[in-house]
């Protein structure tokens, strides 16, 4: 069954929450699946460790 990863930088629980369950409805609408043959996997990854805009680091666009 299909397993979405996905590599982000930190969102509060709450974006994650609506973020999954939005993913998941069309994951399994597009495989023609039921919603709990779906798997999301949420990596977060340090602002300091993603590239970002025109060569800069995430976390200097952040300051």
């Amino acid at each position: 069954m299909p397993v979405v990863i996905v590599e982000s930088n930190k969102l509060d629980v709450d974006k994650k929450r609506e973020y999954v369950k939005n993913l998941t409805k069309l994951t399994a609408e597009t495989y023609g699946l039921p919603e709990n043959t779906v798997t999301i996997i949420i990596r977060e990854n340090k602002a300091e460790n993603i590239g970002g805009v025109a060569g800069n680091l995430l976390s200097e666009l952040e300051e």
